[in-house]
């Protein structure tokens, strides 16, 4: 029985226009996620920098937190499933994005 082929979406969320968005994507077959990003960039100089990203690359849902030096800190998330993990990723962004951009700019040199 064919499921059909996946299909993939890609936008973008405003949660601070000129400030912050979230980039989204995910891969679905139905209405389950295969695979997915969450990104959380910011505004710095003349273009947008990546702080914050959750993603199920590597064979687990994990968040990697993004320094300035280049770095980054990855640690396995673990909600439910994919979709409840995509959700979880795009709630967490909206709700502390602020903290995320204060703290990746108190990393940049002046």
């Amino acid at each position: 029985m064919d499921g059909g082929a996946p299909a993939e979406r890609h936008w973008f969320i405003r949660v601070a226009p000129g400030q912050a968005q979230i980039r989204c994507s995910f891969e679905r077959l139905k209405n389950r996620i295969l695979r997915f990003t969450v990104q959380l960039e910011i505004i710095h100089g003349e273009g947008w920098l990546p702080v914050v990203r959750y993603d199920n690359a590597h064979g687990f849902c994990h968040r990697d937190t993004l320094h300035a030096d280049g770095s980054q800190d990855k640690t396995a998330v673990f909600v439910g499933d994919l979709n409840a993990t995509f959700t979880f990723a795009i709630e967490d962004l909206r709700a502390n994005w602020e903290a995320h951009r204060s703290r990746y700019l108190g990393e940049l040199k002046p």
